[in-house]
C-alpha cells in the first residue's frame, strides 16, 4: 500500500506500507531518501488542527479512524532537531537527549551513558614479587583485623612468603577492589538518579512558577480590566443621578401643570353639566308637545277604531238576523219537503198495489230516510 507524506513542501510516496508499519519505520524510510540526518516527527493535519504521531502508532490505522474525511488528512514530515552526531560534545557535561514531543528514532544507550572518570577506577599492577616492609601494614588496614593477626601470625611464623601466600594476597586484592568498583559504580548511579530528579524537579518548579507568573500576569489584566469596568460604571452612575435628578424636577412641573388642567377640566365640567340641564329642560318641553299631540292623534284613531267596531257590531246584527230568517225558511222547506216524500211514498205505493194487486202497510219515515231523501232532492237542484 502507498503512503503519501510531503516532505518540505512536496509530496512523496512510501510503499510497502501495511497496518502493522509505524511511524518511525517511515520517517527513517523518509530520511533515507531525502539523505538528510537528524531528529524527524510525523504530522496528522487536517484543515487547521495538527496531531504528532507517536513512533509506535500505525498511520494507516490512524487514517482509516478519519472515514470519509481520510483523504482530507495530510501526513506532514517535520525536522524537529539535528540528530546527536551533529551536537557539539564535550567531556565533562553528560548528554541529555533532547526534549521532543516524540522521538522517532533512539540513540543507543552506550550514547547517552556518561563517561567515568578513569581515575576513580584504580587498578593496581599485578606484582611478581612483593616485600613487606612498610607496605603490609597498609595492606592489612585493607583487609581487616582478623585477617591481619593472621597474616602477622603467619609473617612471624615464616619469614618467607610462598606463592600461594602471594596468590592469595593478589586474589583478596582482586577481590576488594571489585567490590570498591561495583560501589561507586552504585554512588555513580544513584547520583545521576538524584541529579536528573533534582533537574526534573527544578524544571517542573520552573514551569510552575512560569504558569503562576502567568496566572498572576491575567490576574493583573482581569483586574485592571475590572477597574476600568468599576470606573465606568461610576461615570454612568453619575450621569444617570444627574438625569434621575432632571426627571424628578420635570415631573414636578408636569404635576402642578396637571393639577392647573384638573382645576380647568372640573370647571369645563360644571359647565357643561349647567348646559346639559338646560338642554334636558328644553327638550321636555318639546317632548311635552310632542307627546299631547301624539296623544290627540291616538285619540282620532280610538275614535275611528270605535265607529268601525259599532258598524261591525251593525253588520253582525243584520248577518244574525238573516241567518235565523233563512233557518226558518229552512225548516219550512224542509217539513214541505217532508210532506211530499209522504206523499210520493203513498203515491209509490198505490201505483204498487195497483200492479201486483196485494195489500201493504204503510210505515211512517224515519227521520236518517227522509234526511237522505232530501239529499238527494238537493243533489237534483244543483
Amino acid at each position: 500500500m502507498e503512503l503519501k507524506v510531503w516532505v518540505d513542501g512536496v509530496q512523496r510516496i512510501v510503499c510497502g506500507v501495511t497496518e502493522v508499519t509505524t511511524c518511525q519505520e517511515v520517517v527513517i524510510a523518509l530520511a533515507q531518501a531525502i539523505g538528510r540526518t537528524g531528529r524527524y516527527t510525523l504530522i496528522e493535519k487536517w484543515r487547521d488542527t495538527e496531531r504528532h504521531l507517536a513512533p509506535h502508532e500505525n498511520p494507516i490505522i490512524s487514517l482509516n479512524k478519519w472515514g470519509q474525511y481520510a483523504s482530507d488528512v495530510q501526513l506532514i514530515l517535520r525536522r524537529t532537531g539535528p540528530s546527536l552526531s551533529e551536537r557539539p560534545t564535550s567531556d565533562s557535561v553528560a548528554r541529555v537527549p533532547e526534549r521532543t514531543l516524540y522521538r522517532q528514532s533512539l540513540p543507543p544507550l552506550a550514547k547517552l551513558r556518561p563517561q567515568i572518570d578513569k581515575t576513580i577506577k584504580r587498578r593496581e599492577p599485578k606484582r611478581k614479587s612483593l616485600t613487606f616492609t612498610g607496605g603490609a601494614k597498609g595492606l592489612m588496614d585493607i583487609f581487616g583485623k582478623g585477617k591481619e593477626t593472621e597474616f602477622k601470625q603467619k609473617v612471624l611464623n615464616n619469614c618467607k612468603t610462598t606463592a600461594d601466600e602471594l596468590k592469595k594476597l593478589i586474589r583478596l586484592q582482586t577481590e576488594k577492589l571489585q567490590s570498591i568498583e561495583k560501589e561507586l559504580e552504585s554512588n555513580e548511579i544513584e547520583i545521576r538518579f538524584w541529579e536528573q530528579k533534582y533537574n526534573s524537579n527544578l524544571e517542573e518548579e520552573i514551569v510552575r512558577l512560569e504558569q503562576k507568573i502567568k496566572r498572576n500576569d491575567v490576574e493583573i489584566e482581569e483586574e485592571e480590566f475590572w477597574e476600568n469596568e468599576l470606573q465606568i460604571e461610576q461615570e454612568n452612575e453619575k450621569q444617570l443621578k444627574d438625569q434621575l435628578q432632571e426627571i424628578r424636577q420635570k415631573i414636578t412641573e408636569c404635576e402642578s401643570k396637571l393639577k392647573d388642567y384638573l382645576a380647568q377640566i372640573q370647571t369645563m365640567e360644571s359647565g357643561l353639566e349647567a348646559e346639559k340641564l338646560q338642554r334636558e329642560v328644553q327638550e321636555a318641553q318639546v317632548n311635552e308637545e310632542e307627546v299631547k299631540g301624539k296623544i290627540g292623534k291616538v285619540r282620532g284613531e280610538i275614535d275611528i277604531q270605535g265607529q268601525q267596531s259599532l258598524r261591525l257590531e251593525n253588520g253582525i246584527k243584520a248577518v244574525e238576523r238573516s241567518l235565523g230568517q233563512a233557518t226558518k225558511r229552512l225548516q219550512d222547506k224542509e217539513q214541505e219537503l217532508e210532506q211530499l216524500t209522504k206523499e210520493l211514498r203513498q203515491v209509490n205505493l198505490q201505483q204498487f198495489i195497483q200492479q201486483t194487486g196485494t195489500k201493504v202497510t204503510v210505515l211512517p219515515a224515519e227521520p236518517i230516510e227522509v234526511e237522505a231523501l232530501h239529499a238527494d232532492i238537493e243533489r237534483g237542484k244543483i
